[in-house]
């Protein structure tokens, strides 16, 4: 039975206690901060069978009774993984994964659970430090404890470690983790901030980290845990050998060709080759292949570099900074608001945007907020067609969430405020080819779907996905734009997103223990740059300003403001006067606390009529006006003309012609409609006297 131990780091509020909780799991970690408490669990399995793959499970879940909540919909318990615990999950899995030994294929599931959370903490990095610490408590053998550090910007302050709060009110967040020796992972959402600031913001965050882990590896040392020793059981270094005196730098150059699919063809050709000379020692050795093409691939990632450098020429033949070829369009599609087709290499992006109302906001449910409303979405989809494959569709991946929020992050900052642009926007981009780097076409596809649609967009925004090589020398190479091919076997992966301004977006994977030196962060965001700015003018060549008029298939918006206090006369009882307005006109009517009225609906006199009727009851009455009206009922000193539901005048009995008097119920019939002119309004009662014009 484990014994239950304590550890605490004042400076952080840090307290974590080993042994007491799911004592059945490889590890556990009860980390608590304030009043939040994360319990993260670590528990491992041998593969039945060699996987070909490192199969690490990273899950990260939010319970609502951690807020004293109780969750909505039928079922009343928590459903599938919300947007935002995928995106936290894969956080805890890009910064712990580069620190498995390369050689280690024991499946290994990471949960962390929200079981209690206040009002300060912040969850993200606080689930990844409690993921670290459960594996410190583990035999399972990471290399290193990892650390976690948010920075949020609050009226141009960068804060460090911020409240829950201060990052509500910020305009950027940036979360950067690592471990002692170097940064491994960063997400941002930043707002146009230049590259040096954000260097600068990674390695001072690194200092916070370095002290986590020093933590981190103290506690280990207490814990006196013997992590596991890696067997080898298909003999490793016997056929790495193998592999690295099969790939000559002959058999290696057949791979570099610009075309995706002609290298597809020779990756084959050259496995198959590999695997028909060992055949009669896979078979002696009883070699799964699935280890053979991986180690196959280990060895020829490492020539394919070397001899990337020895050509000086990339895999698809280009210079380490050339951009492939740009061509896009938009109004493609000719019923939607705004349409995008934008294509770099082998990589189509299909965007479209749809402008709603605020009825079609995203609502979501908040572990600690009241439930919040979205007025954006951006939604990627990447199907099977586009790599060639057959595969099932079975609804957005995490990948899928991923890269779209991604995309969101690299946009949102660069939308019209709500009182310019109140529509609810929604994008949505299928990845039509794929050779690359199709979340940053995303970026560049919405930018231009949005500008086609006439959403005013403050600045174009481009992105760019990078590559770092390490050559068996020692040397780097940064490479910008990089191919699908490219992805996988480069020290750093990184995509900024921004403007000619500055940067907007940053996801950055850093696949080396010891990070990596400031010089080479200063380089990589430069280059990356001066690529995002090569795109932006490629992009200029298709559209450079935001379409003039919306689409005519747009409906339109009105947005007015009221007085505060008349906020309940135009909702009225329930809601009823409202509801009425909304169902006589065909609109959708929004009003927020502030007063701030935003009427969404198709051009013409329905519309017209539902903004007439608000301001009527807002108090909007202008005296000698004409307005329509309907006659609401009669009575012996005259008769109600309703102006607005809910919103009565009165025509006086001295307004009719004396001959008439006596007969105003047969001459104005009760719903007939009436044109009236206002003779007087009182604002202190409200009262309207009005006089008839004419029947309609």
């Amino acid at each position: 039975m484990s014994i239950e131990r304590t550890f605490t780091l004042p400076e952080f509020g840090y307290e974590v206690t080993f042994g007491k909780f799911a004592g059945q799991a490889d590890g556990s970690a009860w980390l608590k901060q304030g009043g939040t408490v994360i319990l993260s669990t670590i528990v491992s399995a041998p593969a039945k069978e060699f996987p070909g793959f490192f199969p690490l499970t990273v899950d990260y879940r939010e319970q609502f009774a951690a807020a004293g909540k109780i969750p909505g919909g039928y079922l009343k318990r928590e459903g599938k993984s919300s947007d935002r615990e995928v995106l936290t999950g894969r956080l805890i899995d890009r910064a712990i994964r580069p620190l498995f030994p390369y050689s280690y294929f024991d499946q290994v599931q990471v949960l962390s659970t929200v079981y209690s959370v206040d009002q300060e903490s912040m969850l993200q990095p606080l689930a990844l430090l409690a993921a670290s610490l459960a594996l410190t408590s583990s035999r399972i053998p990471i290399l290193s404890p990892v650390g976690a550090c948010e920075i949020a910007r609050v009226e141009g302050k960068w804060i460090f470690n911020p409240t829950y709060k201060q990052s509500l009110a910020s305009d950027a967040r940036v979360l950067v983790a690592g471990d002692d020796e170097g940064i491994l992972m960063v997400e941002s959402c930043v707002n146009e901030v230049e590259e040096k600031t954000l260097v600068d913001l990674f390695f001072t965050a690194h200092e916070t980290i370095k002290k986590q882990v020093a933590w981190q590896k103290e506690i280990q040392k207490e814990l006196a845990v013997e992590k596991s020793t890696i067997s080898d059981p298909y003999k490793w270094d016997l056929w790495s050998s193998n592999a690295e005196e099969f790939l000559t730098k002959e058999a290696v150059d057949t791979l570099f060709t610009q075309d995706k699919l002609e290298r597809s063809s020779a990756f084959a050709k050259l496995e198959a080759d590999f695997f028909e000379k060992h055949n009669a020692q896979v078979e002696e050795l009883k070699t799964p292949r699935s280890f053979l093409a991986f180690i196959f691939d280990v060895a020829l990632k490492a020539k394919i570099t070397d001899r990337v450098f020895e050509r000086n020429q990339r895999l698809d033949l280009r210079d380490s900074e050339k951009v492939r070829t740009i061509t896009s369009e938009v109004g493609l599609l000719p019923f939607n608001h705004g349409s995008s087709l934008f294509k770099r290499g082998r990589t189509q992006a299909l965007t479209s945007v749809t402008l709603g109302s605020g009825q079609d906001e995203k609502r979501i449910e908040n572990l600690r907020d009241e439930e919040t409303e979205s007025p954006f979405m951006l939604h990627y989809n990447f199907p099977a067609f586009s790599v060639g494959e057959v595969k099932p569709n079975r609804g957005p991946s995490r990948r899928d969430i991923g890269h779209g929020a991604l995309a969101a992050s690299a946009i949102i900052h660069m939308l019209p405020d709500r009182e310019t642009s109140p529509y609810t926007i929604r994008i949505v981009t299928d990845i039509l080819e794929s050779d690359g780097s199709s979340s940053m076409a995303t970026v560049c596809g919405s930018t231009l779907a949005l500008m086609n649609a006439g959403i005013k967009i403050r600045s174009m925004v481009s992105g760019v996905a990078m590559g770092l090589l390490k050559s068996s020398e020692g040397k780097f190479l940064v490479v910008t734009d990089i191919a699908g091919a490219e992805d996988a076997f480069g020290l750093m992966d990184f995509k900024v997103a921004g403007t000619e301004n500055g940067v907007t977006a940053i996801q950055m994977d850093i696949k080396n223990k010891g990070g990596l030196p400031r010089e080479l962060f200063i380089q990589a965001l430069e280059q990356a740059r001066r690529g995002r700015l090569f795109i932006l003018g490629e992009m200029r060549k298709t559209i450079t300003e935001p379409a003039a008029e919306l689409s005519p298939l747009v409906p339109r918006f009105v947005t007015f403001r009221v007085p505060t206090d008349k906020i309940g006369a135009i909702i009225g009882s329930g809601g009823k006067i409202i509801k009425e307005i909304i169902e006589k006109t065909g609109t959708s009517i929004d009003i927020e606390d502030d007063g701030l009225v935003k009427i969404f609906g198709q051009p013409g006199e329905k519309l017209n009529q539902a903004v007439k009727w608000v301001e009527l009851l807002s108090g909007k009455i202008i005296v000698n006006e004409i307005y329509n009206g309907k006659i609401k009922r009669h009575a012996d000193f005259g008769m109600f003309v309703e102006l607005a539901p809910g919103f009565d005048g009165l025509v006086h009995i001295s307004m009719f012609p004396r001959e008439a008097q006596n007969r105003i119920s047969e001459i104005y019939k009760i719903g007939e409609d009436v044109l009236v002119r206002v003779l007087e309004y009182d604002t202190m009662s409200g009262k309207v006297r009005l006089k008839i014009v004419d029947k309609k």
